[in-house]
């Protein structure tokens, strides 16, 4: 386990009106009219329309038994997918190798008049999210997930599995600095679900975010140590860990503690999905908030599953935040204390923690020079169909009229497009030319104009015209 101390000059991102600006925020508001913007009057976070992002689904407003005065704006309305069974939002012009927090917002609000709110799954690009299943039709819901970017496009993707229409309130999209979960690369994301992102108060079900957390994190209230008091800095709390967790002043200058030697709590992933095999990565961050007497000591242990994570006694730093963390099995239910040394004289603190579904990334997406050419190919032609997320993985969703290779271990490749019959109307596209390893091309019964183009020829795989 680790503990950690690090400095890094403060930065923030800039929200930016009117198009979405890919090197900073994007907030998506799924299901409000083309060309449509609005600034949150809370966060200042300027929201924008889903069209652009996506070419399927319907628009639908949330039943109005539960439009209420508090609720905000972007869960009033929803996009739904009846038809097909994989949509998917595509973000473009990203940073290839930069990660990136990326958000799903729900509210189901029985827009469909039903009562009962579905079931689906999420998946990022190739691979496997989360399954999406919220019984409450008035709960707000969000899964978070922190990733490296393989390409410089990203396809969020809602799967439909027999259990109702998949839809989505909104879409975020968080740039972060490389420094940060340095547990999270190209072979590893982490996953956040149920809000298990955690401040310690004061005030109960009070959410800290952007402006606070410059990232755009959501902090929620933890209530579930038992016999807990709350204490606050009265003093500004110092941010030294801007380049491994970047925890926000206004998460740590409140903290949870208790009138005797220990703290007590348990956490349940409440995940259907976890099990055995699953992991999660937990963060707590501690930081000393009040002036200790010079005879006075705060010193504990910190014991996860009846194993201590520290090597030697622990005292937090005064308003400098610290941090342990560590992975663990899944389990159906984890043990947490804070022990109180036999030296100490005054009681365990915590000010915040996060508990992530670790998510290895085992799918090999379509080669990237290949999948561009396609999406590109899409719009030249504007084809709907199944067209939508990666061209040739899953093997499930592959785009009707491709034929692709799978290699093992190395990414798929478009070795035949059978487009007869497609609707294609104008000039052949430029953009067949990058598909290097096409075989067998099939344009016939379309309604294609000017000549075939020389670059057909330069195909050096195809055999078949």
């Amino acid at each position: 386990m680790k503990l950690c101390v690090a400095v890094l000059l403060f930065y923030m991102f800039q929200v930016i009106h009117g198009q979405p600006d890919y090197q900073g925020f994007i907030s998506i508001d799924c299901g409000i009219p083309l060309n449509s913007t609005y600034q949150d009057s809370i966060t200042n976070i300027v929201y924008v329309s889903d069209y652009g992002f996506i070419t399927t689904g319907e628009n639908r407003i949330i039943s109005s038994d539960y439009m209420e005065p508090s609720l905000a704006k972007r869960y009033s309305n929803l996009r739904f997918f009846p038809h097909g069974p994989r949509n998917c939002y595509t973000l473009r012009s990203l940073v290839m190798g930069n990660k990136y927090l990326v958000r799903a917002s729900f509210y189901y609000g029985n827009y469909d008049g039903l009562g009962k709110p579905p079931v689906f799954d999420l998946y990022l690009g190739t691979n496997y999210w989360h399954e999406v299943n919220y019984s409450d039709a008035g709960a707000f819901n969000w899964m978070d997930i922190i990733l490296v970017v393989p390409t410089d496009y990203l396809q969020v993707c809602l799967v439909n599995k027999g259990m109702g229409n998949p839809f989505i309130s909104g879409l975020d999209l968080r740039p972060l600095n490389t420094t940060l979960y340095p547990e999270v690369n190209a072979s590893q994301s982490l996953v956040l679900v149920n809000s298990n992102r955690f401040h310690m108060g004061p005030t109960d079900n009070s959410i800290i975010r952007y402006p606070s957390d410059p990232l755009d994190r959501i902090w929620t209230t933890y209530n579930a140590i038992p016999n807990c008091t709350k204490i606050s800095a009265t003093s500004p709390m110092h941010n030294n860990l801007r380049d491994v967790y970047d925890v926000p002043p206004s998460v740590m200058q409140n903290a949870a503690t208790v009138n005797s030697s220990r703290i007590d709590f348990s956490w349940n992933p409440s995940d259907p999905s976890a099990n055995i095999n699953s992991k999660y990565f937990f963060i707590f961050y501690f930081a000393e908030l009040q002036h200790v007497p010079s005879k006075a000591v705060r010193q504990f242990d910190i014991i996860v599953n009846n194993k201590t994570w520290n090597s030697r006694p622990y005292t937090p730093t005064f308003l400098f935040a610290n941090y342990f963390s560590g992975v663990v099995q899944g389990m159906e239910n984890y043990s947490v204390s804070l022990v109180a040394t036999k030296n100490a004289t005054l009681p365990p603190i915590l000010n915040a923690m996060e508990m992530y579904l670790v998510k290895p990334i085992t799918a090999v997406a379509t080669d990237p020079e290949d999948a561009r050419a396609m999406m590109a190919i899409q719009d030249n032609f504007g084809v709907v169909k199944n067209w939508m997320g990666d061209p040739c993985t899953p093997k499930t969703f592959i785009w009707r009229g491709l034929n692709c290779s799978y290699p093992p271990a190395n990414p798929s490749e478009i070795m035949g497009l059978n487009l007869s019959s497609f609707g294609l109307v104008g000039a052949i596209s430029t953009n067949f030319r990058d598909l290097k390893a096409l075989q067998y091309l099939d344009l016939s019964h379309n309604k294609l104009s000017g000549p075939i183009p020389n670059f057909i020829g330069e195909l050096s795989s195809l055999m078949f015209l």
